[in-house]
């Protein structure tokens, strides 16, 4: 969805909440920081001024104690402003982390996105509090010139922080936002094509396309540093009107101050404080100045991420406090489409407790899609699937996670050591548990065989372990998480006849704990099964 850059920041400060009174604080210390940074200077000319024979209440000691005091707490408060803004961003962006994983997990399988969370540390750490800062310290500024010199000379403050700090950062912005946003729609292209490139190297070698590859990345790359160069020629363009329009405001202030002092309406001394005040105070509206480098950026992902977080579910979950333990399990003339074409069409099956059951049928034939409507990733087009007699859209999605688990020929293994890896099925499990459930995998042996048996490094490109070896430490996550239901899908499509012969021996050890459904194209993988059903174009032809 679409949304004016107003919008995006109402709808990313609602998310501050209950940090409100932090950011507060950041404001207070920036301020004070602000302000303690200009007493050096201020107090700097008041000295010049008394040193000049012209009235001044304070002593020498007073201006001098007042100046180092300023310059040891300016970095004290520095340090707190700096401390609040980060700490507030990153509790922020982990919070954030949380609500889209969360929705990820309402949305997946049926949406995968990439998110920009970290770009919005911009936003949280280096734009609401600076701003807030910019305002209350330029308040102050023109309030002291007003009050201690003359309020022509404020409003001549006044209109130097209105067009530095927000008349060049929106013209900046709207100068910058397209290409900002290009530079970060590319830079998402190009990482996704760039790790594509690098998990699928084998691929890519063993088909002689790297030349290809290779190229591309070249020419994406170069690309994407042709548009940094153009984002950084604008912000050194804008950083230089900056620049000027602070020489020509000083200038302006001089001009004033003479003409009040020609004219009887300001003495000569209030002048050079006007100046010096004036002068010292830039560094707040400064910082805003320079932000819109980074905002159309920033802006850009925060609208995908608020994109992601209003994004409503395909599948809507029925948090009910009625708990569900697995017992049966019933598909009632299921049906299923992909837009407009039926896989699965009147489905019919029981299965009971403690029952192996396979399902035989052709790659195509809807038994994977089958599996994937017993976990709820899509809701059926027709018929019913009732656990317990209960229709699965009653039951929780976190209670049918608890007891149904679906393992596919697909294995994901996380960066880490094997033990990290099995304990993620269950991280309360003991040693002697790990190495059954490693033994019932037939994996124990090999990771026994290796230097640093559990403690191994599985790399990020897992290409320390075959295919058969993941798809063996896959199971045995299964076999230390004991689900009640449990889905396989082509589980052993990738091991040996051997090996495949050991799990299957301990699935049928496992079923006195637990319902196992299988799918393969295979009728041998299926050999220990109580029942199976065979499937052909979407419908139960026969079962045995």
């Amino acid at each position: 969805m679409k949304r004016s850059v107003f919008k995006i920041i109402l709808e990313l400060i609602k998310l501050i909440g209950s940090f409100i009174g932090i950011i507060l604080l950041a404001v207070l210390m920036g301020t004070i920081g602000f302000i303690l940074a200009m007493n050096i200077t201020v107090f700097g000319a008041l000295a010049i001024i008394k040193f000049l024979n012209i009235n001044v209440a304070l002593s020498y000691t007073t201006i001098f104690i007042v100046i180092i005091a300023s310059g040891i707490l300016r970095g004290l408060v520095r340090y707190c402003e700096q401390y609040f803004n980060h700490y507030i961003a990153f509790r922020l962006l982990a919070i954030i982390r949380g609500k889209i994983f969360d929705k990820l997990r309402e949305l997946s399988p049926a949406k995968i996105i990439q998110s920009d969370i970290e770009t919005l540390e911009v936003f949280y750490a280096h734009t609401v509090s600076p701003f807030l800062i910019a305002l209350l310290t330029s308040t102050c500024v023109v309030l002291f010139i007003g009050l201690m010199t003359s309020w022509t000379l404020a409003i001549v403050a006044l209109v130097s922080y209105i067009i530095i700090g927000i008349v060049v950062p929106v013209i900046y912005y709207k100068v910058n936002n397209k290409y900002g946003i290009e530079y970060r729609k590319n830079l998402g292209i190009f990482e996704e094509y760039y790790l594509d490139s690098i998990y699928g190297h084998y691929e890519v070698l063993s088909s002689g396309n790297e030349g290809n590859r290779l190229e591309k990345v070249s020419n994406m790359s170069k690309s994407l540093i042709d548009l940094n160069k153009g984002l950084d020629k604008k912000a050194t363009l804008f950083k230089n009107v900056t620049n000027t329009i602070i020489v020509i405001m000083n200038i302006l202030i001089v001009l004033v101050g003479s003409y009040l002092l020609k004219n009887n309406l300001i003495e000569s001394p209030m002048i050079i404080l006007a100046y010096v005040t004036l002068t010292s105070s830039f560094g707040s509206v400064l910082a805003l100045a320079q932000l819109p480098g980074n905002l159309a950026m920033t802006f850009a992902s925060g609208n995908r991420v608020l994109d992601l977080l209003e994004e409503k579910p395909m599948i809507e979950d029925n948090k009910t406090d009625n708990p569900f333990v697995f017992e049966s399990l019933e598909i009632k003339n299921v049906s299923f489409k992909y837009d407009k074409t039926y896989i699965l069409s009147n489905v019919i099956m029981n299965i009971n407790k403690n029952e192996i059951v396979g399902i035989l049928g052709p790659s195509g034939c809807g038994k994977s899609t089958l599996l994937k409507l017993l976990m709820r990733f899509y809701d059926v087009d027709g018929g019913e699937i009732l656990y317990n007699g209960r229709n699965i859209k009653e039951i929780s999605i976190k209670d049918l996670y608890d007891n149904v688990n679906l393992f596919s020929q697909t294995t994901y293994l996380f960066t880490g050591t094997i033990m990290e890896n099995l304990l993620i099925a269950n991280p309360k499990a003991t040693q002697e548990e790990v190495i059954e459930a490693c033994k019932n995998a037939s994996i124990y042996k090999y990771i026994k065989s290796l230097p640093k048996g559990f403690d191994t490094k599985i790399t990020d490109l897992k290409d320390n372990l075959s295919s058969g070896e993941k798809q063996r430490l896959g199971l045995a996550r299964v076999f230390l998480r004991k689900p009640k239901l449990l889905l396989l899908d082509e589980a052993t499509s990738n091991i040996d006849a051997i090996n495949e012969g050991i799990i299957l021996n301990a699935l049928k050890r496992y079923k006195q704990d637990m319902t196992v459904i299988m799918i393969s194209h295979r009728k041998s993988t299926l050999s220990i099964c109580d029942r199976i059903y065979e499937l052909k174009k979407g419908d139960i032809i026969n079962e045995s």
